[in-house]
Parts: structure tokens; sequence; C-alpha cells
């Protein structure tokens, strides 16, 4: 059996109890539900100079892109919402490069007993081309050529005591496998948070998150992550805000002992300013951070992103996003791991159901092995909404 084949099939009983468990709470005895239906299709077509970031000659090609993406919510009159929704996507190249069938199915339930705690699970089984991910995963520099399939799950309850203040414990569960890339490993970690908020004014909030990660790699050491923030979110105006997180982790592994020369604790952080006005809205980020790779145990992982969208007229959007990373093998030699990619896109909303879009992208790669790959993708795509109503 197929790796795909077997994803599809979990995928697809995962989406049936889901759907099931969902229908069998909201149409309980004496439970109104409100049914909203959703449905989007995407269809677009787009030439590459080196569309998998690959070495070797005559490597452009042509690009056929499809995809439906089908949604339901459910409401009921006990502040029950769930979201079940999917993508299912094709990806066409003219020659070379085999065709890629991809997407995922997410099951979202939100409750809210009162105005002070609420519930949210969220679960997810995707499989994703890895060029897709170029630089926000430090795997897809390895094996853009390669396809990641995913599953995530994830449980926080919100409790707010009081008007000003706000506790969020948080579990995640996630896994990573890659079944077309020979050189990157299976990967499993659990995340356990605790993120406590306080508004001390309109314009600042103040907080503090405390974190705990086990991380494990096929064949590599098993890791634990301890790490510890405070955050600070400030309106600077009625347009300018910052976000930032400033903290420290701590690393420890199972098998052996840091070098005295490696420091068990490193500074991590997070700095984020945007802009939101009526037409213009924009963002610039930067982070570093300890992340788990399939290239066998933590990265030290750092990147930039920047966005802008600006409203020409009430039917014409320009966007821009940009973002690069740099990612290092802690306690290894070997070199860093670069990618960059940024997207021009203008977008024209010819009905309320249509919008056409022009795309002009640039993606670049840095693996260790070799120079750096790069490629140009220009294209066209159309997207329709034939739901809601």
């Amino acid at each position: 059996m197929r790796p795909s084949e077997t994803y599809w099939g979990a995928a697809r009983k995962g989406a049936g109890g889901a759907l099931l468990i969902a229908g069998i709470n909201i149409c309980a005895p004496g439970v109104i539900a409100d049914v909203k239906p959703g449905l989007t299709v995407e269809g677009g077509l787009s030439a590459a100079s080196n569309p998998l970031l690959v070495r070797g000659s005559d490597r452009g090609s042509a690009i056929v892109d499809a995809a439906i993406k089908p949604s339901m919510t459910f409401t009921d009159a006990t502040g029950l919402e769930v979201e079940l929704s999917s993508i299912l996507a094709m990806r066409q190249y003219s020659h070379r490069f085999e065709d890629l069938t991809h997407g995922n199915v997410q099951l979202t339930a939100d409750w809210r007993k009162n105005e002070w705690i609420s519930v949210l699970a969220r679960t997810r089984i995707d499989r994703e081309p890895m060029v897709d991910r170029l630089a926000t995963d430090i795997d897809a520099s390895i094996g853009s050529a390669g396809v990641r399939e995913g599953r995530i799950g994830s449980l926080s309850v919100i409790w707010h005591p009081d008007a000003r203040t706000r506790i969020q414990p948080e579990l995640t569960v996630e896994n990573g496998r890659y079944p077309t890339v020979t050189n990157l490993r299976d990967t499993d970690s659990t995340l356990l948070t605790l993120h406590a908020t306080r508004r001390t004014s309109p314009y600042t909030t103040l907080g503090a998150r405390i974190g705990q990660s086990w991380n494990k790699v096929d064949a590599a050491p098993n890791s634990h992550v301890l790490s510890t923030y405070v955050t600070l979110d400030q309106r600077l105006s009625t347009t300018w805000l910052v976000r930032t997180e400033m903290g420290l982790e701590h690393i420890r592994t199972s098998t052996f002992q840091l070098t005295p020369s490696a420091s068990r604790t490193q500074a991590a952080g997070r700095i984020e300013l945007c802009h939101e006005a009526q037409r213009l809205t924009a963002c610039a980020s930067g982070a570093l951070a300890s992340e788990v790779s399939g290239l066998g145990g933590l990265q030290r992982r750092f990147d930039m992103a920047g966005s802008v969208r600006w409203r020409l007229t009430p039917r014409l959007n320009l966007g821009f996003e940009g973002r690069y990373q740099r990612a290092s093998q802690q306690r290894s030699r070997l070199p860093n791991l670069d990618s960059a990619q940024a997207r021009l896109r203008l977008d024209r909303r010819v009905n309320r159901r249509l919008t056409a879009s022009a795309v002009a992208e640039y993606r670049r790669r840095e693996p260790p092995d070799g120079r750096a790959l790069s490629s140009t993708v220009v294209g066209i795509q159309l997207q329709y909404e034939p739901l809601p109503l």
C-alpha cells in the first residue's frame, strides 16, 4: 500500500468519526442546531523556472493547480460551535516532475460555557508539498521536492477570572512523516504551556508564558525544552501595535551531556510590529527559538517576515509577503540552512463569488551540500465560492 493511500484512508476515517461525534452532540434532544455549509473551488495556471528547487538541467515547468475546499459549521443553543473543513488539491506538472495529490482534514470545536470560560479543541491531518513550506519549515530546506504528512491535535481552556485577566493552559501533540525523503526522520512532539495575561491599561497587556516540550526523532536522542517568556502587547497609537516575547530555553537531552563549550540555557524571543489602517495593513516580525527537525534533533531557528496588504479600490487588493529563515543544528558542525520566499499578489473581486488573481513569487534555498537553488514563479488563479448562499 502506498503512503498516500494510507494517509487518505486515515483522513477519511478521522473525518467520518469527527462528523459523527459532532452530529450526536448537536442533534441531541432539545438542542436546536444551526448548520452553515461552505464551499470554495480554486484553480491556477503558472510557470516556474525550477518549481521544486532541484539540481539538474531542464528544470522549468508549467503547473496546473486545482482544489476544492468544503466546510460545515454547526452551532447550537448550548454555546458549542463545531467546524469540519477539508482541502482536496491536485498539482500537475507539464514534464519531468510527478503529479501530486495533497490536502487536509480539520475539525475544530469551540464550547463557550459562559463569558468566563471556554474550551477549544482542534485536530488536523494533512499532506503538504515541502516546497510550499519552504520558509516556515526547517526540513523543507533539505527535502523541497518531498511531501510531509502530519497530524496535530490541541486542547486548551480559556479562563477569564475577571474582565482584565486571561489564563490559558494548552496541550498540543504533533507528529510529522516524510515518506518520500530518505534523509529526513519521523518526528513526534508534545507541548504543554500555560499563558497568563493581564490588561493593565487600555493600551497595555502584560503576561507570562511557561512551556515544557518533549521531542522525539527516530534514531536520535530525545530532547526536552523548558521555556519561560515574558510577553507584552503595547498599542502605540490607534493604528500601531507591537507584540513582544522575551525569555529563555533550557534544553536537556536524554542520552548525553552537553559539552562545556555549549550552553544548556539560551535566549529566545519574538517581536512583531503591525500597522492597521482602513486601507493598509502591514506587519514585520522576527523570532529566535529551538524547533524539532527531521534532520535528527533540535534546530536553532531564526526567521524574519514581513507582509503588506493595500486595498487600492473596493474590489482591488495588492499584497506582498516575504520570509527568510536560517537554521543551525545544535551541537553540530553542519552548515547553516537558509531559505527565503517572497510573493506579490494582485486580487480582483469580479463579483461576490468570483475572485481573479495574478501572482509573482521568488523562492530560494541553500542546502548544506552545495550552491543555492532558486526559482521564479508567475501565474494566474481563480477562486469561486458557490457557498454560503
